[in-house]
């Protein structure tokens, strides 16, 4: 049996010969980890480390590649001419990149931090940094919650992008590049509904940021529509169990009757 994740995955099963009875379109898994609530606790710890203000418009790339954090830096040290409160949060894909992307950002005149120098306990006088280089595993998630802006990457390169599943679920006003051959599902999904759109270059993701900055109604309608396609894709792991569990007891053996000998 085979729980396809779409229509066209399913069709491809059936092309290698898998009778269509022995296939169903459960959905796709990652859909059923998305996080919705941006109060979630790893997120609001994140965001008094990072002494965001609620007024602080925040910017996060994340899973970025090389090259790509050029093209945001650059991006964004123009941007901040124009919105003197916005922060950026970027995120490399690879921790063997964290010390070049840090020489990267270490150029720019603006107050640039490492996410591994903060503790729990870290100094409460702190101000917000401008730009937060995010140097540790498995926090992405919870930074995406943060995102009022969200550049999803490897999508600028030749990568073939990265998961975009999760600021769309926060309602982040998302975008990436053309190259996104590896999520092309949840990509159909998103454009077709209106929730993300793609930047070719730094020129569009320039302009892409500033429209979500100064016109509140696209940026917080695109992040709708976002989170209404992660909500309407979930339950893939419920279908899945479902029909697991079906098969199973189909297939199990009928226990045998259990007698007591007479006495």
């Amino acid at each position: 049996w085979v729980g396809a994740s779409s229509p066209d995955y399913a069709d491809r099963f059936a092309d290698l010969g898998l009778p269509r009875e022995r296939i169903d379109v459960t959905g796709s898994l990652k859909f059923d980890r998305a996080e919705f609530d941006r109060a979630n606790p790893k997120t609001t710890a994140l965001r008094q480390l990072a002494r965001f203000a609620p007024s602080m418009p925040v910017w996060v790339a994340g899973s970025t590649q090389a090259g790509e954090e050029a093209i945001v830096l650059a991006t964004f040290e123009r941007l901040r001419r124009r919105f003197p409160d916005l922060r950026l949060v970027i995120v490399p894909r690879h921790q063997e990149r964290f010390g070049e992307v840090a020489e990267l950002l270490n150029r720019t005149s603006l107050v640039v931090e490492r996410r591994s120098v903060w503790t729990d306990s870290s100094d409460e006088t702190r101000t917000a940094p401008d730009i937060v280089l995010v140097d540790t595993i498995g926090e992405l998630g919870a930074w995406w919650g943060l995102a009022d802006v969200a550049f999803v990457g490897g999508s600028l390169g030749s990568r073939g992008g990265q998961n975009m599943i999760e600021p769309a679920a926060y309602g982040a006003a998302v975008c990436f590049g053309p190259e996104t051959r590896n999520f092309r599902d949840v990509v159909q999904m998103l454009l077709e509904s209106e929730g993300a759109e793609v930047v070719a270059d730094g020129a569009a993701l320039e302009a892409f940021v500033a429209r979500c900055l100064t016109d509140p109604r696209f940026a917080q309608g695109l992040g709708e529509r976002a989170r209404q396609v992660v909500q309407r894709q979930q339950g893939a792991t419920a279908r899945t169990l479902e029909r697991l569990v079906a098969i199973a007891d189909a297939a199990a053996p009928t226990a045998p009757v259990r007698t007591r000998a007479a006495a």
